[in-house]
């Protein structure tokens, strides 16, 4: 066996499970999101999954439509703002009675960092046994691409337009993964598709640790028609954003961090923001600012993984 045949082979050793989605979605053409949601139930399993979902670009695809289903999971429909207290029922009526279940609860970044924010925080304070995974695609591109607190600076959306008056969104991006993190949950971690690896390991792990507390994984997921990209670059940009450090990959364990992919030498933020129409209209200047919000929060992240006990 080769050395390419062999590296590749080490991502199908990850799955347990058949694909238990159908194989045609609703989800766009080129999304992340589809790709994203098979993986998770090839490395997890379908036998004790139990998945949760909010409305969403997701719902169809966990709810289904109509009287029909497009997975042959155990699934479980709620509300943006009752997310993680659902996942909370689940979870303990599954342990009182003596099921091993793993509870994932699947969401967007609006209802994550956002609507269902307080629910997420309190499980997680409460050490609430059950797996949390937000999709971040920066904005709530189900309902008309609309800005969200993980929307960056500068960022073109419907409610953060570029015109006369406006270049953008105007404040930073909320950093949720480092706020779980610092609940000092038994596992946080980031996670995208171009990295599937690193994704499985975390997944595996995640799946471990729900039984100490909550795991939240983070995962990085462009959206090809709310962001202006064309659908065969999705996994580009998310490779892109990992070169960048526009959205490193680690880990944290009880409040302890460690990277787990480090980037030696960084691309410039604007190979990646290049890629995107949200970003076209920057000025170098604001792309210089862009660039210093990216330096500041991955040498803060470096800081905190040189902490020791």
């Amino acid at each position: 066996m080769t050395d390419k045949k062999r590296k590749l082979s080490k991502i199908f050793d990850y799955f347990c499970d058949e694909d238990p989605f159908a194989g045609g979605l609703s989800c766009c053409s080129g999304c992340p999101l589809e790709l994203t949601l098979r993986f998770i139930a090839k490395v997890l399993g379908r036998k004790d999954m139990v998945i949760t979902g909010t409305p969403s670009c997701s719902n169809p695809v966990v709810m289904g439509q109509n009287v029909g289903a497009w997975h042959t999971l155990t699934a479980y429909g709620t509300l943006l703002t009752s997310a993680a207290a659902n996942a909370t029922g689940l979870s303990r009526y599954y342990r009182k009675s003596g099921q091993d279940a793993t509870v994932v609860c699947f969401n967007g970044d609006g209802c994550a960092a956002d609507i269902g924010f307080q629910t997420l925080s309190g499980a997680a304070e409460r050490s609430e046994h059950f797996i949390y995974i937000c999709y971040d695609n920066e904005g709530y591109m189900n309902t008309g691409v609309q800005r969200s607190s993980t929307t960056p600076i500068g960022a073109k959306t419907s409610t953060t337009p570029v015109g006369a008056m406006r270049r953008g969104k105007s404040t930073r991006r909320k950093n949720l993964p480092l706020l779980m993190a610092m609940h000092r949950i038994p596992f946080a971690a980031t996670a995208t598709l171009s990295h599937l690896e690193d994704f499985a390991k975390k997944l595996l792990k995640a799946k471990e640790k729900k039984n100490e507390g909550l795991a939240y994984i983070h995962v990085f997921c462009p959206c090809p028609t709310g962001w202006g990209v064309p659908t065969n670059l999705s996994i580009e940009l998310c490779r892109s954003a990992v070169r960048t450090n526009y959205f490193p990959l680690w880990e944290a364990e009880e409040g302890m961090f460690r990277l787990t992919h480090e980037v030696k030498k960084p691309k410039p933020i604007s190979e990646y923001t290049k890629l995107i129409n949200k970003f076209s209209h920057l000025r170098e200047d604001e792309l210089e600012q862009i660039q210093e919000e990216v330096n500041f929060e991955y040498d803060f992240l470096h800081y905190l993984t040189e902490y020791r006990k």
